[in-house]
């Protein structure tokens, strides 16, 4: 994603200062005709499965925009239904074999690719364009899943990851600012244990909830090594990454992460976090409305997680990128009109309409370029992404999307080992090296 993307005013937070116009002119659906209907009177709907079981309370910008899009759209319906991650994941697996998937979906960019390359997703490249997607994206998002130079995802969110802190509970425990290498989040750590403060809420009974971890790995020259590791020709058990996984183990010799690490999810460490129970938790711009809905909005901060001196790879780095994508099913995209429809809805959910409701009415970071205001006083934790994604570090994808599925989670179950004990440094990269070289 390029950086400088948002811009900040006096009292107020420009979202787009810097980005042209939102171009939909020309392009098809209800922008070519003004025809917001299907023509003919007969309702179709649109199948749509979540990567959330609550989309109600995890994505009300969803929910928000399909209301909208169906009051402006009589003739046409959004049957959506949700499923935690990981049960998400494995439906769409198994609705794929039985050639049954729904007509629009939400994916990793690496089973994206995966599945695209099964034939089971519609190649979106031309779409994109003629219903003027590509258009209203933020620059850094466009092509956000690709496979042979053709587009089959469209950016779910903003995808910004790091460390939010409670600024109150570091102030107690003598902190003055958030730390910005290791040693300082070392000297911070001990002096939130010192206090009897929980430094870092984390739940390892879900294993992908380590994203300021992938930054760490990156720090540790993942991206330069990415090639390497595909080809054979470098091993995961390297030295670089066996320091990152030796700075995974000493914080949790330090006492870093909660005691019961082993025993909590994503959703039970968030509830640690935003009751005042931890210091800090690793997660993203996602939990942006949940921060700002909670009693401790004012005191969150954000940072993008330690620097490490032992590497001689860039350190100043931050995931800015696309998350997940949604995609279209091939099978849907055999029918004319009711590939006319999804497109129509994508094109309203990225258009000016569904980026104002996503900005202004959920405290969301949206994909889409928009040239309205936001009041930062009342979104201070959306204040501080803001500055975050306009500072001045080098932004870098998720390493995840750079792996297969496999081999992706993989990398979170040795991290999580690391975490809990169960593995060792060598033990946890030479676990990861023996997927990846069965890919080779």
């Amino acid at each position: 994603m390029k950086r400088r993307i948002w811009k900040r005013t006096t009292a107020m937070a420009c979202v787009a200062a810097m980005l042209i116009s939102l171009a939909g002119c020309g392009s098809k659906g209800e922008g070519e005709s003004g025809n917001k209907n299907t023509g003919d009177g007969k309702t179709i709907t649109i199948t749509f499965a979540e990567h959330v079981a609550d989309i109600e309370a995890q994505e009300p910008h969803m929910m928000k925009i399909i209301k909208a899009f169906e009051d402006s759209h009589e003739n046409i319906k959004i049957d959506i239904t949700g499923k935690e991650v990981s049960e998400h994941n494995t439906q769409m697996t198994l609705l794929a074999g039985e050639n049954k998937l729904p007509d629009i979906f939400w994916l990793e960019q690496s089973p994206a690719r995966e599945f695209a390359q099964n034939d089971y997703l519609y190649d979106l490249t031309e779409a994109l364009n003629e219903y003027g997607i590509n258009d209203s994206l933020l620059p850094g998002l466009v092509n956000s899943c690709t496979l042979d130079d053709k587009d089959y995802g469209m950016p779910s969110e903003v995808m910004m990851v790091g460390f939010f802190y409670n600024k109150e509970l570091f102030k107690q425990a003598g902190i003055e600012k958030a730390p910005a290498t290791y040693e300082e989040f070392t000297e911070a750590v001990n002096k939130l244990n010192g206090a009897g403060i929980v430094p870092l809420t984390v739940g390892a009974q879900d294993n992908y909830s380590i994203w300021a971890f992938e930054t760490m790995l990156a720090r540790y020259g993942f991206f330069e090594k990415l090639e390497g590791l595909q080809d054979g020709s470098i091993s995961w058990d390297n030295e670089d990454f066996i320091h990152y996984f030796e700075k995974v183990e000493e914080m949790r010799e330090n006492h870093t992460y909660t005691e019961d690490i082993a025993n909590i999810g994503y959703f039970e460490a968030k509830e640690q976090f935003l009751g005042g129970n931890a210091a800090m938790f690793n997660t993203g711009a996602w939990d942006i409305g949940d921060f700002e809905a909670s009693d401790i909005a004012q005191n969150i901060g954000f940072f993008w997680g330690p620097t490490f001196s032992d590497s001689k790879y860039p350190q100043e780095i931050g995931i800015k990128a696309s998350g997940g994508v949604y995609v279209v099913s091939a099978n849907a995209a055999k029918d004319p009109e009711l590939l006319d429809a999804i497109m129509q809805f994508w094109q309203f959910y990225y258009g000016e309409e569904g980026t104002k409701i996503i900005a202004e009415e959920t405290s969301a970071l949206p994909c889409s370029q928009y040239q309205g205001e936001i009041d930062a006083g009342k979104h201070p934790v959306l204040e501080v992404m803001i500055a975050a994604l306009n500072d001045d570090w080098k932004a870098v994808t998720e390493p995840f999307n750079s792996l297969s599925s496999n081999v992706a989670y993989g990398y979170f179950d040795a991290t999580f080992g690391v975490m809990t004990g169960v593995y060792t440094p060598e033990q946890a990269a030479q676990y990861i090296e023996g997927l990846q070289s069965a890919e080779r």
